[in-house]
C-alpha cells in the first residue's frame, strides 16, 4: 500500500479512537444504573436502527453479505469482548480497563503475521515485547494491587485482536456499514439472551446517553473498518494507543479516577512501544 493510503488509515484510526472513548465513557456512566446485558441490548438496537438508516440512505441492501460466516464470527468475537469490557468497568477504573485492553494492537500485529502473512521485523518485534511489558506493569501480577477482574480486559485484548485481524480481510469485499450492522444484530441477540428479573425501566434522560453512545459506536467502528481498508494492520495498529490518553482524561474529568504511579508507568511504556513501532513503519516507507 502507498504512503498516502497508510496516512489516510492512520487518520481514520485516530477518529475511531476518539469515538470509541466517548462510547466507553458513556457506558461507564450507565454501568451503575443497569445490568450489563440491558445496556448492551439498548445500545445494539439503537446501533442497528442508525446503521440500517445509513445503509438505506446509501442505497445498499441490508442483508446481502459476501461471506455471512465471517460476519457471524466477527460479531461473536465483538460480543464476547463487549460483555467482558463492560463487566470490567464494574470493578476497575476506566483508564486501567482501556490500558489493559490495549494489548489488542499487540495481538493484532502477531495475528497479522500468523493469518495474513504480514512481515514482523526484529525492531517491530521488540516494540511488541515492550508493549506487553507495559501491560504487565499496569496489571502488577502477584501484587496486592492486582484485581482478579484484570482477566476481563485481557480477554478483550485477545478477542479484539482476532476481530480486527478478521476485519482486515473482510474489508476487501464488504462495506464498513454492513460490517457494523451485522455486529450490532448479533450483539443484540447475545444481550437479549441474558434477560432476567433485574432488568428495569430506563430513565427518560438516560435515553439521550444511550443514543449518544450508539452514535459514537457507529462512527467509531465505521472509521475503524475504514482504517483497515486503507492501510496495513502494522501501520494503523500503533495509533490505537492515542485512545489511552483520552481514556485517562475521561477517567479523571468525569469519574475522578486518577491512575496510580504504576499505571502511569505502564501506560507510558505501552505508548512508547506504539510510537516505536509506528516510527519503524515510517522508516520502512
Amino acid at each position: 500500500m502507498t504512503e498516502t493510503a497508510n496516512l489516510k488509515g492512520i487518520a481514520y484510526m485516530l477518529l475511531a479512537g476518539f469515538f470509541l472513548n466517548a462510547n466507553d465513557s458513556i457506558t461507564k456512566f450507565l454501568v451503575p444504573h443497569y445490568p450489563v446485558g440491558e445496556i448492551l441490548l439498548v445500545q445494539a438496537l439503537l446501533i442497528t436502527v442508525l446503521t440500517s438508516a445509513w445503509l438505506l440512505h446509501q442505497g445498499e441492501h441490508l442483508f446481502t453479505w459476501h461471506n455471512p460466516g465471517f460476519h457471524l464470527l466477527r460479531a461473536c468475537l465483538y460480543a464476547g469482548g463487549s460483555f467482558a469490557f463492560v463487566y470490567a468497568l464494574h470493578y476497575l477504573p476506566l483508564a486501567e480497563v482501556i490500558s489493559i485492553a490495549f494489548a489488542a494492537p499487540l495481538f493484532m500485529s502477531l495475528f497479522g503475521r500468523i493469518f495474513l502473512g504480514e512481515t514482523i521485523g526484529r525492531h517491530r518485534l521488540w516494540g511488541i515485547v515492550l508493549g506487553f511489558i507495559g501491560v504487565l506493569i499496569v496489571i502488577q501480577p502477584g501484587s496486592s494491587a492486582m484485581h482478579w477482574a484484570v482477566v476481563l480486559p485481557l480477554s478483550v485484548a485477545i478477542l479484539d485482536g482476532l476481530r480486527d485481524t478478521m476485519t482486515r480481510r473482510m474489508t476487501v469485499r464488504e462495506s464498513s456499514r454492513k460490517i457494523v450492522l451485522s455486529t450490532s444484530i448479533v450483539l443484540a441477540l447475545f444481550a437479549a439472551a441474558t434477560y432476567d428479573a433485574s432488568w428495569q425501566a430506563i430513565e427518560r434522560l438516560h435515553y439521550v446517553w444511550f443514543l449518544l453512545s450508539a452514535s459514537s459506536f457507529v462512527l467509531a467502528h465505521y472509521f475503524l473498518v475504514e482504517a483497515f481498508r486503507h492501510a496495513r494492520i502494522a501501520a494503523v495498529a500503533p495509533f490505537k494507543y492515542v485512545q489511552l490518553l483520552w481514556g485517562i482524561l475521561a477517567g479523571i474529568t468525569f469519574f475522578g479516577e486518577v491512575p496510580g504511579p504504576a499505571v502511569f508507568v505502564g501506560i507510558a511504556v505501552i505508548l512508547g512501544s506504539g510510537v516505536y513501532v509506528a516510527w519503524r513503519e515510517a522508516l520502512k516507507g
